[in-house]
């Protein structure tokens, strides 16, 4: 089913080894769905639309992902963030509406900042990074989230007055065999994430180990 685009945006601040192992497991899963890229560099993945060194901020993503969705040509669209490990049915899911943001679970943290000992810890809410949704319903939610704000914005000075993209639309979950993986990297734009601490391992089923998992893509 070629009815599902997949929205990949970065602001290329992660190491760029890593972005394109994550990447090349993002064209392994997704299973030749049209992708297309919205990126602060040029790269190499799907279609790429390249914004320029627009900065690192809460408004930037929105407007990246919005550029992408407005590209697109079919009836969904999904996010990829830079950071994130999607298994291979996250893109086989469809949503039952077209107006209501649909989310994957379970989402893992898996904790890789220097210093700080690598585990998994499940994230206690979904994420904007596993979203799958019509397209022209987050298309008139992110217009008009993003109506009467600046382009672009360098920093994240000011995001407070963004309302959260999943406070905005109405949402729904979907369950996942095999858990989506965020990595927590020091060049992540957010230091902190709500996750289950008490409830952290140092291996989950599919990903396999967090020290391995980690060694693997940074």
């Amino acid at each position: 089913m070629n009815d599902l685009t997949v929205i990949y945006y970065t602001s290329n601040r992660e190491n760029e080894s890593f972005e394109k192992n994550i990447q090349k497991t993002l064209l392994e899963n997704s299973n030749g769905l049209p992708i297309i890229s919205v990126s602060q560099k040029p790269i190499d993945l799907g279609e790429n639309i390249c914004v320029g060194d627009v900065g690192i901020s809460e408004i930037n993503c929105r407007r990246q992902f919005l550029i992408g969705a407005k590209a697109a040509k079919t009836k969904y669209v999904c996010s990829a963030e830079s950071d994130f490990l999607y298994p291979k049915a996250f893109f086989k899911f469809r949503p039952e509406r077209e107006n209501i943001i649909y989310l994957a679970v379970p989402v893992y943290i898996l904790f890789a900042q220097k210093g700080k000992k690598t585990i998994y810890s499940p994230k206690k809410v979904s994420s904007e990074g596993c979203l799958i949704v019509g397209r022209e319903y987050i298309i008139s939610l992110l217009e008009g989230m993003l109506e009467g704000q600046p382009e672009w914005r360098y920093e994240t000075n000011g995001d407070r007055l963004i309302p959260h993209l999943l406070k905005v639309g109405e949402t729904d979950t979907f369950e996942l065999e095999q858990p989506i993986i965020t990595f927590k990297t020091d060049n992540n734009m957010h230091r902190r994430t709500p996750h289950e601490y008490k409830n952290k391992t140092e291996s989950i089923p599919y990903w396999g180990n967090a020290k391995d998992l980690r060694r693997k893509y940074l």
